[in-house]
């Protein structure tokens, strides 16, 4: 990864105030919250970037099987296809690096923090 470098300040303050707004709606949505950090630390995450992190979630949930039957069916479909066919894994060797950190980079790289990768299951 290329070191990322800030948004313009325009950039930032626009994307302070949609988080804001966001973290303030009646049902905030957790991807779109950690993409808008993440696109306050990386420049070079403009809108189109966004929108193909929060398809490739849609994606990852429609290969999901229709309904599984009950919490422990879903956890181990989850599983499996997250963990297993898809490759996220965590990397402590990577803990330290900012990518680790950036939803939009841990959906590249299928690595990151675990709580990043919680974020992935969650939404997915």
């Amino acid at each position: 990864m290329r070191p990322p470098y800030p948004p313009s300040p325009e950039r930032s303050a626009e994307l302070r105030r949609r988080f804001a707004e966001e973290a303030r709606s009646e049902r905030p949505d957790l991807s779109t919250l950690c993409l808008l950090v993440g696109a306050e630390a990386d420049g070079e995450l403009d809108e189109a970037a966004l929108d193909a992190a929060q398809v490739e979630l849609d994606r990852l949930a429609g290969l999901l099987p229709f309904r599984p039957p009950g919490p422990r069916a879903w956890a181990l479909a989850l599983r499996e296809l997250l963990g297993e066919r898809m490759g996220f894994h965590g990397a402590p060797g990577d803990y330290q690096r900012l990518e680790s950190s950036l939803l939009h980079e841990v959906l590249v790289r299928r690595r990151g923090l675990p709580i990043l990768l919680s974020v992935v299951w969650m939404e997915v």
